[in-house]
């Protein structure tokens, strides 16, 4: 019998959602692609076109809440860009939900976040 593996990846803030077939211990690993968002340029004296440069830099304010069986097991801080979970014990049928969710407008964009995760079996 091989080891349930597992990548999946969501673009947005879209759910995954991952069936343990196993009794087993398992390792969970997230990577999270998300922008850095520039606003537009600041403006010149009176009101005018200014220079061009400037804005303002508003990092990604995503949270990764993963759950095992709807119980909170991790939450990440905002703005993280990966998580990971090296040991996690399960039962075979256990659903583990991981959910993105952010305060910034701009990461509610429907491409503006990718996240992947891995899903193994045993230790690593």
């Amino acid at each position: 019998m091989s080891l349930f593996s597992n990548t999946q990846t969501a673009t947005g803030l879209q759910t995954i959602t991952i069936n343990l077939p196993n009794t087993d211990v398992y390792s969970i690993v997230g990577t999270i692609q998300a922008p850095n968002i520039v606003t537009a340029a600041t403006q010149g004296a009176g009101g005018g076109a200014g220079t061009g440069i400037g804005g303002t830099v508003s990092q990604s304010q995503i949270v990764v809440t993963i759950k095992q069986n709807g119980s909170t097991i991790y939450t990440s801080s905002a703005g993280q860009r990966g998580f990971a979970i090296p040991a996690l014990s399960a039962t075979a049928g256990d659903v583990i939900t991981i959910i993105p969710s952010s305060s910034l407008a701009q990461d509610e964009e429907l491409q503006a976040i990718q996240i992947t995760v891995a899903t193994s079996e045993g230790q690593v």
